[in-house]
């Protein structure tokens, strides 16, 4: 007796279970989202410079960038530049001349760090939330950001309390004044009050140095 295959036949899926599908593959795949980090540079003109001559230097230094260049512009102004600017990248330089009477801005988007000679201010801004955005830009706008509002200083104090209470706690652990468990329980204290403190501060933090 001759078998005689019959047809194969190889079962679809539903439209519901390929769109599942997909949406499975671009979450496994999708790229982790990077901190926004904003850099904020001062740069003060003496008294026999001008400051379109100043401005020709940092235009050649970012000839091959994309940049905006905004001039005595309020705190909207600059916001709604930068949004559009971190579309092409994660970091971007706000670079502040003046001259005491006019002050030009350069925003520039930059995956890479920029050399900047003879700066007055330097400032990073690391970026947990979109919204803090309009406070920062509000503060350079108003000439007020190397100000730390009192809730920040307070916090950062704390934090610092916080930091020498788990360096005490350790020298006394190595002394045998507390034991390992009481140390234990004095770190995880430390570690669990900065997560707190940090997740009420404000949507941003800042540092003087850049990655």
């Amino acid at each position: 007796m001759t078998f005689v295959p019959g047809p194969i036949v190889i079962p679809r899926k539903s439209r519901k279970e390929r769109r599942k599908s997909k949406k499975e593959v671009k979450k496994k795949t999708a790229p982790p989202k990077k901190e926004k980090k904003l850099v904020y540079v001062l740069i003060k003109l003496k008294p026999d410079q001008l400051i379109s001559e100043k401005a020709k230097e940092l235009e050649e230094l970012f000839r091959e960038k994309t940049f905006n260049r905004v001039v005595n512009p309020d705190g909207y102004t600059l916001l709604m530049n930068a949004q559009n600017l971190f579309s092409r990248s994660n970091r971007l330089y706000v670079v502040e001349l003046t001259d005491e009477m006019n002050r030009w801005f350069y925003l520039v988007p930059s995956e890479g760090r920029i050399g900047l000679k003879n700066k007055d201010k330097y400032t990073v801004f690391l970026i947990k939330k979109d919204s803090a955005l309009e406070e920062i830009f509000k503060k350079i706008a108003e000439g007020r950001i190397a100000k730390r509002s009192r809730f920040e200083l307070i916090l950062t104090t704390i934090e610092v309390a916080l930091g020498i209470l788990a360096l005490v706690a350790g020298y006394l652990a190595l002394e045998n004044v507390i034991n390992i468990s009481e140390f234990t329980n004095i770190v995880t204290f430390v570690v669990f009050f900065i997560f707190a403190l940090q997740s009420i501060k404000k949507g941003y933090r800042r540092r003087t140095w850049e990655d």
